[in-house]
């Protein structure tokens, strides 16, 4: 009877090492930067365009910014705590410390006195703007300054394209040492011109001083309760 030898396992295990084809070094890794956590991004509508650090966006236009954003259209431009929207129709919602300048040099403002009234300012707590329309419209701690007249109010509604701001709401304004209130008015960007009414409409304005040498009692703020007044 044959009998056959037997390799020692240890031998086994060595031959088998030796014919197995050595594994091909791994290759070294490329040096790719690792992606920004919040990426600049922007979104130009042909209507406005608005720079962020991010959004999201539907397949229907729908928009969300969550993130500090800043507004621009020809004749303004502004800054909010977030924003939403939708591209298509033309609209936005900036929310959270609105501040919107406006030079007076939109499209539709042409030549008109509106385009030469001057530099004026916008904040709120929310403004949704139709860009399409030309209408923004504001809301919470309203503010509008166009030197040197200042309001405030609860809401308003500024109509780029007739250049007028109605206001409403604990309405008050200020141009030098006179006030106004009233519940709602109507200010005309063009003119200057305000139409208030109320409950009343209260009208507050200094008395002219006397002429040099004039004995007069000292000037005090001359005060009106009307029903309403354009003025």
């Amino acid at each position: 009877m044959r009998t056959r030898a037997l390799l020692p396992i240890a031998a086994i295990v060595a031959l088998c090492a030796a014919a197995a084809p050595s594994p091909a070094p791994a290759p070294a890794p490329s040096a790719v930067p690792a992606p920004s956590s919040t990426p600049a991004a922007a979104l130009d509508t042909g209507y406005y365009t608005i720079e962020t650090n991010g959004f999201t966006m539907k397949g229907n236009g729908d928009f969300v910014m969550p993130n500090k954003v800043a507004f621009s259209r020809p004749g303004s431009d502004g800054t909010a705590d977030r924003a939403e929207g939708n591209r298509d129709r033309g609209t936005v919602t900036l929310i959270g410390n609105v501040v919107v300048h406006d030079n007076g040099g939109a499209p539709e403002a042409g030549d008109s006195d509106y385009a030469k009234g001057g530099a004026s300012t916008l904040t709120c707590d929310k403004l949704d703007v139709d860009s399409k329309a030309k209408i923004y419209i504001a809301y919470g701690n309203v503010r509008f300054e166009q030197n040197p007249r200042k309001m405030s109010a609860d809401h308003a509604v500024l109509n780029r394209s007739s250049g007028t701001l109605h206001l409403d709401g604990h309405v008050k304004t200020s141009d030098g040492d006179s006030t106004m209130t009233a519940d709602d008015a109507t200010y005309n960007l063009t003119t200057k011109k305000f139409e208030a009414a109320g409950k009343p409409v209260t009208i507050v304005q200094p008395v002219p001083s006397p002429e040099p040498g004039a004995s007069s009692p000292s000037p005090k703020p001359k005060k009106r309760r009307l029903p309403g007044l354009p003025f």
